[in-house]
């Protein structure tokens, strides 16, 4: 049994998960006291399949009650994520309260200004239900997919449509956020990741696990047998550049214009929903524990590399970001947005200059989305943290990870891109 498994086993037999848990969501959820109603069953499964979720444990809860007074059954559908990690950079990095004040505040204040400034009513997220913060941090939402939300199939990544689509939802976001920090700036320290991120310095696990990672995807590179002229040059990046770089993204446009960013949006943070001839009509994102203020690129660039269909990504990289400005611009505007608006070639200009994320994306956020073994992956071992992991575990886990059919394909189409734009040089040492 893997420890992720031992963890949720245990956190499904605590004293947290009882009655009076999920009666204070039905009171929540439908605005009702506890003595108008009678819980009748609780039906719990798993959220999301083994290796889509590496720092919480997320379930489906369906809530069957009776209403006393009416005598009608009802049902509540609920997600329920709980923070199980042991890491001690994630709980320094402020993962729950920042998740917990994005859908109790930001979200719903976005929601807010959207409607008050077009007059249409949008959704950035699923509603909040309840928190817990003892002896679990616990966030429960509505369930999407009982809103008819579907996830897609990471390994395959999304059609020109569907990204179109969620790039115009990210504009809006993205336009909402700036009139918020127009008027409230940074709103709360975590949102200001060089103020909330753990120093990175060369002794951090997460600096070791970093060099341990590029060290590895270097060999795997070598392994392709086509790949060494890649693997020469990102063998000479800077690790001094690749650890300040998760800091650098956080800067603003050469203009200073900055919004609020998902901070970790992929495939696994997006459902989907489709009309009855199967296209994509809405999409609503989730997930916002890493969320902070940069330029919008930075938000941009990690979903166009992690979650569009790989042909698609590389042929349309340019219009994408030409139909995102004009999205933006667009959104800005019927928000009556009066200052400078960043402009395209400004944004190709901040593209080019966040190159080193682009690069490193390559690296890590494409191998969790193309993995496809049933072989759990875990932060502790990436990280070689705690006692039970062993060297020959962590290095099988690089072996699958890095040797995946399907994310070899994807590296293989990716790197000349990246290298003709000029991605890969951008963590090279400086020139003396």
């Amino acid at each position: 049994m893997s420890s992720r498994d031992e963890q949720s086993i245990s956190f499904l037999n605590s004293d947290t998960v009882n009655d009076d848990f999920f009666i204070e969501i039905v009171e929540n959820a439908l605005n009702i006291t506890r003595d108008k109603f009678k819980l009748k069953l609780v039906l719990l499964s798993p959220a999301t399949g083994k290796n889509n979720n590496y720092v919480s444990v997320v379930y489906r809860a369906k809530i069957k009650i009776k209403l006393l007074e009416s005598n009608e059954n009802k049902s509540i559908d609920v997600i329920i994520k709980a923070l199980l990690t042991t890491i001690k950079e994630f709980k320094e990095f402020s993962v729950f309260p920042r998740e917990r004040f994005m859908y109790e505040d930001i979200v719903q204040s976005f929601e807010e200004i959207w409607y008050n400034g077009t007059g249409e009513k949008i959704q950035f997220g699923p509603k909040s239900i309840k928190f817990e913060t003892e002896p679990y941090e616990i966030i429960v939402l509505e369930d999407l997919k009982a809103m008819k939300y579907e996830m897609l199939e990471r390994t395959a990544g999304l059609t020109l449509e569907q990204t179109k689509l969620l790039l115009s939802k990210l504009a809006k976001f993205h336009a909402s956020s700036v009139i918020r920090y127009r008027k409230d700036g940074i709103i709360q320290k975590y949102l200001d990741r060089k103020a909330s991120m753990p120093p990175m310095d060369r002794e951090s696990p997460f600096a070791a696990s970093f060099i341990r990672m590029h060290n590895e995807f270097i060999k795997a590179l070598r392994s392709y047998g086509d790949c060494d002229i890649y693997a020469d040059k990102i063998a000479k990046w800077s690790m001094d550049k690749m650890l300040v770089s998760f800091l650098e993204v956080a800067e603003p446009t050469r203009s200073g214009f900055v919004a609020l960013n998902h901070g970790d949006l992929w495939l696994n943070n997006m459902m989907f929903k489709f009309d009855e001839k199967n296209n994509p009509i809405d999409v609503i994102m989730y997930d916002y524990q890493g969320s902070f203020w940069a330029s919008p690129a930075t938000d941009v660039l990690y979903f166009i590399i992690s979650s569009v269909s790989d042909d698609i990504k590389i042929d349309h990289f340019d219009n994408l970001i030409e139909h995102y400005h004009h999205e933006l611009s667009d959104s800005l505007k019927r928000l009556r947005y009066d200052k400078h608006i960043t402009t395209l070639p400004e944004l190709f200009i901040d593209f080019m200059e966040k190159g080193h994320f682009a690069a490193l994306c390559l690296m890590f956020i494409l191998f969790i989305v193309k993995y496809d073994s049933q072989e759990e992956i875990t932060l502790e071992a990436m990280m070689g943290l705690g006692d039970q992991v062993e060297e020959s575990i962590v290095q099988a886990m690089y072996t699958r990870i890095y040797g995946n059919e399907t994310y070899k394909k994807a590296v293989k189409l990716w790197l000349p891109f990246l290298n003709k734009r000029g991605f890969l040089d951008t963590l090279l040492p400086n020139e003396e």
